[in-house]
């Protein structure tokens, strides 16, 4: 019969009581693989499942024993199964950690949420791609800006193989509250030439492609049938073209991480080894075992600084600045032209206005008192 197992070997001093301990483990059914004497002592060995036998019958007969093991040097029986699997857990790690497996969306939106997840589809940003393979954090958040005017920002941070965006809405500009129950004429809050009209309720007053200034009335709510006159009141939008002024500040050089590159690294054994090696320790030896396993993710930024140039502000930040102003537009407004006004350069400043040409709505109500 073939027995598997780890070997113990067991010495023993030369007594009187040796050979009846050596007869009882017999009939304990202890199978002793080799036996030799000499004057001072006997050495077996026997299987390790056999041990708390030996040492039950070792204190009947109140012998001393002394036990060691063939391997104590070899920490890790290395076996073809053994193997397999120890290359299983580092590989398939790896493997992994090479693909997008989480994408992850804060928005304040159910809507816009479901919209911004469509758009990151239409750029092939996806779950279980190839982390390689994706497009630039630029590139992305270039493209949700330009579909999404509501949005001042969008905030993207990769961790491992997990890709997570946080949107971040422009303020929103109220305009004068008025009483909704009370009828209104719509007027002009500011200067343009009318486009078109956007109304449920209401008589045009200004015709389209006249210039009107602020106060001026655009829609009235007051009707008038043969010689009777009925308040409705005026409900809608009314869209112009008009010039809007915005100004800017900016230091003459911006400094910046920039993503270069993401390190897996597996393996990172020296430096438990080293503690092992100087410390055989239970705790060492547990901390090598876990950084066989371990997969850090590294990200590697480096500190850029741009230098401010005209150049740099028409290709890199007009675009920036002009989604921030699209932003504080209605839904159906939008920018048609833009020019910059001028710019003045100091040592470490440079400041500048900027001219947009924009369609968007510049009406606003006005209660119709009694006697109007």
């Amino acid at each position: 019969m073939v027995k598997n197992g780890r070997k113990i070997t067991c010495q023993i001093k030369t007594h009187d009581r040796l050979y009846p301990f050596l007869h009882t483990l017999k009939e304990n059914k202890v199978y002793i693989i080799k036996l030799s004497t000499t004057k001072s002592s006997a050495t077996f060995t026997i299987y390790e499942k056999d041990l708390s036998i030996v040492r039950k019958i070792r204190k009947q007969y109140k012998l001393p024993i002394h036990i060691t093991r063939p391997d104590t040097d070899q920490i890790i029986q290395f076996q073809w199964s053994m193997l397999l699997g120890l290359f299983g857990f580092i590989i398939i790690p790896y493997i992994c950690s090479l693909f997008l497996w989480q994408i992850s969306i804060d928005d304040f939106s159910d809507e816009r949420q479901v919209r911004l997840e469509q758009e990151l589809h239409d750029l092939k940003v996806d779950e279980k791609k190839l982390l390689t393979s994706l497009v630039s954090d630029a590139k992305i958040r270039q493209v949700l800006l330009a579909n999404n005017h509501d949005l001042s920002w969008i905030h993207i941070k990769r961790t491992g193989s997990k890709l997570n965006i946080t949107s971040v809405p422009a303020p929103i500009i109220f305009r004068e509250p008025t009483d909704n129950k009370v009828p209104s004429n719509l007027v002009a809050l500011r200067r343009g030439v009318i486009t078109h009209y956007d109304l449920r309720s209401g008589e045009r007053v200004a015709p389209l492609h006249s210039t009107v200034k602020n106060g001026d009335m655009l829609v009235t709510g007051v009707l008038k049938q043969g010689k009777k006159y009925l308040l409705v009141g005026a409900e809608g939008k009314v869209f112009a073209d008009f010039w809007y002024e915005t100004s800017f500040e900016l230091p003459t050089k911006i400094v910046y991480d920039k993503f270069i590159s993401e390190e897996v690294k597996i393996l990172q054994v020296s430096s438990p080894w080293k503690k092992f090696k100087k410390e055989p320790s239970k705790d060492h030896f547990i901390e090598l075992c876990k950084s066989v396993f371990e997969i850090e993710h590294q990200t590697i930024v480096e500190k850029v600084t741009v230098k401010v140039t005209e150049q740099w502000i028409e290709e890199a930040f007009m675009p920036m600045l002009r989604l921030r102003t699209a932003s504080g537009l209605s839904p159906k407004g939008k920018i048609k032209d833009e020019k910059i006004l001028h710019m003045t350069w100091t040592n470490d400043t440079v400041k500048g206005k900027v001219l947009y040409y924009v369609n968007d709505n510049i009406a606003g109500k006005r209660p119709i008192h009694q006697g109007d």
